[in-house]
């Protein structure tokens, strides 16, 4: 890949069989640095705050598969206080 990203800077295949050169240089990091010098394992701070939502939404999601949804039904009974009785559906469920 860095070996790659040496041969795209001197511009593309097509560009070089035609005899025109490629105006700038390209890269593939975003930080517009040679990818052996650029900073692949550094998280920014939308990456972070990414993560970290990812992990506070996971706590709330393993504890309703722990303990279920609080005012929620199963197949065979409904759980909490609800206006409505639970409905079988065609396959015999309740919902």
């Amino acid at each position: 890949m860095v070996a790659f990203d040496a041969d795209i800077r001197q511009g593309n295949a097509r560009a070089n069989a035609s005899g025109n050169r490629l105006l700038g240089q390209a890269f593939l990091h975003r930080s517009r640095v040679p990818l052996d010098q650029a900073p692949i394992d550094h998280v920014t701070a939308a990456e972070w705050a990414a993560r970290q939502q990812e992990l506070d939404d996971g706590a709330a999601t393993v504890e309703e598969l722990e303990n279920g949804v609080v005012d929620g039904c199963s197949p065979w009974a409904c759980r909490g206080a609800s206006e409505h009785e639970p409905v079988q559906d065609d396959f015999g469920l309740a919902s």
